[in-house]
């Protein structure tokens, strides 16, 4: 009779356990995108180190791998990855995923030189101005639609600062936080480059679950309570920490 009641006991106490515990650790997958998600020196990038403290403050294990972005959406969906750490919100994948509220913004801003420190305002500030595009890239608010401006044909985005500094294009468009990052690492002097205070277009970056986790509405909302409490000073932080300050 004690060894049924010592039994039954432990396994109350495993099952309850187990029952606020997280049965196995949570799957984050990302592509590499510099510097929100990277392996550099300074760590894991912006996005990276927001999503991942935010999961284990909550009390979250975490495993992460870097994917090739098609695999990164393809084995969410399947259940071989848990969490998305950014991603942008479109109508199919709201129906893959469970979103979080936005906790960032990826900023399209221009950059030129600081001869010329452009500003935007409208798409008719671009009028007769060389435009540094990169080639088979989707640009926001109908950019490429514009005929009143000069395309300037580039590869890459350093390649593209490379055009704007040697006067081989007025302007070209980047998001912000990437256009800094990519400056530092081309180890190009700040005062050289003015970065726009206007933005051609601003997109919400979220984290992304898999819907058929058994905890998804847990994981969503513990990302949304540390997002709306600590993004703000965090995302600062990391600025700093990552040089992407003026």
């Amino acid at each position: 009779m004690y060894r049924y009641q010592i039994g039954k006991l432990i396994f109350l106490t495993l099952s309850l356990w187990s029952g606020l515990g997280w049965a196995a650790p949570l799957r984050l997958a990302q592509d590499l995108w510099p510097p929100y998600v990277m392996n550099s020196a300074l760590g894991s990038g912006i996005a990276h180190d927001l999503v991942t403290e935010a999961l284990v403050s909550a009390g979250f294990e975490i495993e992460y791998s870097v994917k090739p972005w098609s695999r990164v959406l393809k084995e969410t969906i399947n259940g071989k990855n848990d969490v998305i750490i950014a991603i942008w919100k479109t109508e199919q994948r709201n129906k893959d995923y469970l979103f979080t509220e936005e906790y960032m913004y990826n900023q399209m801003a221009f950059i030129s030189r600081t001869d010329t420190n452009f500003e935007y305002n409208s798409m008719n500030s671009l009028k007769g101005l060389r435009v540094a595009l990169i080639n088979n890239y989707a640009y926001g608010a109908g950019l490429r639609d514009y005929k009143e401006m000069i395309p300037a044909d580039s590869i890459d985005l350093p390649n593209s600062i490379r055009l704007v500094l040697t006067d081989r294009a007025d302007v070209l468009v980047t998001d912000e936080a990437v256009g800094r990052w990519t400056v530092k690492e081309m180890r190009i002097k700040k005062d050289r480059l003015h970065f726009s205070e206007a933005y051609l277009d601003s997109t919400p970056l979220h984290a992304a679950v898999r819907k058929d986790h058994p905890q998804a509405e847990q994981i969503v909302t513990a990302l949304n309570l540390y997002f709306k409490h600590h993004a703000e000073q965090k995302l600062h932080d990391l600025r700093i920490k990552y040089g992407l300050t003026d």
